[in-house]
C-alpha cells in the first residue's frame, strides 16, 4: 500500500503528522530541524516529538500565554522559564520584546540541553542561562523518569532511571544575586508546588511580580497533592489568581481590577474560583502590589 493511501482515511490533522513521521522513516537524521512559529519565532527542536511536530505544522504555539507574557516584558525585565523544553517559551517571546530582557531556562531533561544551546545561538545580545535539574524545595537529587516520545511528559519519579541534581530557586537568586524576577513561567507535570516552596524566601519578600503556571488534578494526584494546594500557597503569599485562557473566560466576567504592568490592563481577565474538582488549564497568579488599589467601576 502507498504513502497516499495509507494517509487517505486520516483527518487532515492526523494525515499533515503521518506524511512528516513517514518522511521522518525515509529520512531517519532529518529529525533534529530549525522551526518556525508564531510569526518571528525560531527554535531548535526534535520533529519526533508529536507536540513538538504539531507546533511545527501549525505553525503557532501557545497564543494565551505569549499575550501576557509580552504584556508583561513589553519593557523588558527578568523571565524564568521553568520546564522549558525545547524553550518555545523563551524563544518565542523574545522577539516580541524589543530591549532589556533576560531569560533564565530551568530544565530537567539532559537530552534537551543541546537544543536549549543551538536556539541560543540565534540570540548572541539576549542574556539567556540554562540551568539543567529538577526544580524542588530540598537540596541533593531526584529520580527522573524522560519520556522518549513526548519530552514534555518526562517527570519526577522515584523509580526514575536518571539521577539529577535538584535545583532550589531560593538558593539560585541568592548565588546570582537576583533580587526580582519580573515574570516567571511554571509548567512541571505536576512539581509545580515542590518548585514554589523553593521559592518561599523570595516569595516573601515580594521579589516576584506574575506567575503564569499550570494546574493539572490529574498530574498533581502523581504527588498526592489537589490542585487546591497549589491555589492557596500563592494566595497565602500574597497573590491574587485568574483565569486567562481564552477557553476558561467564555461565560466569565471579566475582572474590573487595573494592574501596575498597564500592558496586562489590555489583556482579557477573569478572578479564579473553584468550579469542581477536576482542573486542567492554566493559570495567572500576579502579586497584589502590583493590582492597583483603587479597582475600576
Amino acid at each position: 500500500m502507498n504513502i497516499p493511501a495509507i494517509l487517505k482515511p486520516a483527518p487532515p490533522w492526523l494525515r499533515r503528522h503521518l506524511a512528516v513521521k513517514c518522511l521522518l522513516g525515509v529520512f531517519p537524521r532529518s529529525y533534529d530541524q530549525w522551526i518556525e512559529y508564531n510569526r518571528g519565532a525560531t527554535a531548535y527542536v526534535d520533529l519526533r516529538d508529536p507536540e513538538v511536530r504539531n507546533v511545527f505544522l501549525k505553525r503557532s504555539f501557545e497564543p494565551d500565554f505569549f499575550a501576557i507574557a509580552s504584556a508583561v516584558l513589553a519593557d523588558g525585565g527578568l523571565f524564568f522559564d521553568c520546564g522549558a523544553n525545547f524553550g518555545l517559551c523563551t524563544f518565542g517571546l523574545i522577539p516580541s520584546v524589543e530591549r532589556g530582557l533576560a531569560c533564565h531556562l530551568f530544565e530537567a531533561n539532559p537530552n534537551l540541553t543541546r537544543y536549549l544551546e543551538k536556539s541560543r545561538s540565534l540570540f548572541p545580545s539576549v542574556s539567556i542561562k540554562i540551568i539543567e535539574g529538577c526544580l524542588a524545595d530540598w537540596p541533593g537529587t531526584s529520580r527522573f523518569q524522560i519520556n522518549p516520545e513526548f519530552t514534555g511528559r518526562s517527570h519526577t519519579e522515584l523509580g526514575g532511571a536518571t539521577i539529577l541534581q535538584n535545583v532550589v530557586l531560593d538558593d539560585y537568586l541568592e548565588q546570582n544575586q537576583i533580587e526580582r524576577i519580573t515574570f516567571l513561567k511554571m509548567d512541571l507535570e505536576g512539581q509545580e508546588l515542590s518548585a514554589l516552596r523553593g521559592l518561599t524566601k523570595a516569595l516573601a519578600r515580594g521579589a516576584v511580580e506574575v506567575i503564569y503556571l499550570e494546574v493539572s488534578s490529574e498530574l498533581l494526584r502523581r504527588y498526592s497533592i489537589g490542585p487546591e494546594q497549589v491555589v492557596d500557597f500563592l494566595s497565602n503569599n500574597g497573590f491574587r489568581i485568574f483565569y486567562c485562557r481564552d477557553r476558561d473566560l467564555l461565560g466569565r466576567q471579566p475582572t474590573r481590577v487595573r494592574f501596575a504592568h498597564r500592558g496586562l490592563n489590555r489583556l482579557r481577565l477573569a478572578e479564579f474560583e473553584f468550579a469542581d474538582d477536576h482542573l486542567q488549564t492554566d493559570l495567572l497568579a500576579i502579586h497584589e502590589p502590583w493590582i492597583d488599589k483603587a479597582e475600576s467601576q
